[in-house]
């Protein structure tokens, strides 16, 4: 709480350098429903700004130019649900990024580097699939601009037979539930701007916080499942199939008081804790995890693969002879980073420099 209220202030009215003065770009848009009508609110932290404007109405006012937004793909009467569609095959193309955290130019970079957009941060990818296997929020200072480019690939995606799957992660959810430890600091001082904590400009009554709450936590595709954690024993134990997992995890823990829910369910509170699908690390860290446990989750899940983020590495690694795979690359830093290309089941690595590599096998865990 004193992060989030009283930090942005010091800075903001005090000055302190928690940002360089520099020219950038600024800060959202936030669209915020308000009755029929919606407010589009905006920060520019650089240079101690705000502003606000109502759209009502088909137009969209006069605005600052944002990175990715594109008034023409927001539709302020969209229905938002969640696609209960969680298992797709005959896919041929798959590329798969994880653990962005606001590093909004290298994930660009990469998804460029391996045709997945042009230039113009268009969809070029055809019917080919895009996997975000969360954690887009905190750390970086590009969050929006990520969120953005997603939002309207995923529509692209849809028209031209594609799809774009961002999975949430543990940051999405801490973001909802307004945990914002990581939170970078220009976003400190977008919340003192705007006079409001920051899980509220992607609340339930937000275009982009109905957005993220109509997003799955995992998929197959093909023979793989993607998570962005991982599926421990315990979990399964409860909950054993995809479509449960989602269902109750939104219908749980997804935009209420998670504290109330985990106090009276077990299940709820394997499900949101360690053992849980968007925290687990113990294919990793587990020494006492092996390869027969990962058939065991396998074969619940009916696949060959899981393929999982939120545990960091140096590059895009296989596990337990390719039946896990850790898509985590360190994008969150900056400058490093890969996409991992699944195509017609053959898998390789996309690098930032263009560079295509195959897996890395690796010889121990951590």
């Amino acid at each position: 709480m004193y992060k989030q209220f009283f930090l942005p202030l010091f800075a903001l009215f005090l000055g302190l350098p928690l940002l360089a003065q520099e020219d950038s770009s600024p800060d959202g848009p936030y669209l915020i429903f308000e009755g029929d009508s919606m407010l589009v609110e905006w920060a520019w932290p650089e240079k101690r700004v705000s502003g606000s404007v109502l759209w009502d109405g088909d137009s969209m006012p006069s605005i600052p130019n944002f990175p990715n937004f594109d008034p023409t793909m927001i539709n302020p009467q969209r229905a938002f649900y969640r696609d209960p569609k969680v298992s797709f095959t005959g896919i041929d193309s798959i590329a798969v990024l994880s653990d962005i955290h606001g590093q909004y130019n290298a994930a660009r970079k990469l998804l460029i580097n391996v045709g997945v957009i042009n230039e113009a941060n268009t969809w070029t990818y055809g019917k080919g699939h895009l996997v975000i296997v969360g954690d887009v929020f905190d750390r970086g200072p590009m969050v929006n601009e990520t969120l953005w480019l997603l939002h309207n690939l995923q529509v692209e995606a849809n028209h031209a037979g594609g799809r774009v799957h961002f999975l949430l992660g543990n940051h999405e959810t801490m973001i909802l539930a307004g945990d914002v430890r990581y939170l970078h600091n220009r976003y400190l001082l977008t919340t003192a701007l705007l006079t409001k904590p920051y899980h509220e400009l992607y609340g339930p009554e937000t275009y982009m916080g109905k957005w993220l709450r109509s997003l799955p936590l995992t998929v197959r595709i093909n023979d793989m499942v993607f998570v962005h954690g991982g599926f421990s024993r315990e979990l399964l134990k409860e909950v054993c199939s995809l479509e449960k997992i989602n269902d109750i995890y939104h219908r749980e823990l997804i935009d209420v008081n998670v504290n109330v829910v985990i106090a009276e369910s077990e299940r709820l509170k394997l499900l949101q804790g360690r053992q849980g699908p968007l925290w687990y690390r113990g294919y990793f860290l587990d020494r006492e995890f092996t390869e027969n446990d990962i058939d065991k989750i396998l074969k619940k899940v009916k696949a060959e693969r899981m393929i999982v983020g939120h545990t960091s590495f140096d590059a895009i690694k296989s596990y337990f002879g390719g039946k896990v795979l850790a898509v985590d690359s360190s994008i969150k830093f900056g400058s490093t980073g890969e996409v991992l290309l699944i195509q017609n089941g053959k898998m390789t690595r996309g690098t930032l420099f263009g560079e295509v590599h195959e897996l890395i096998e690796a010889e121990d865990r951590r």
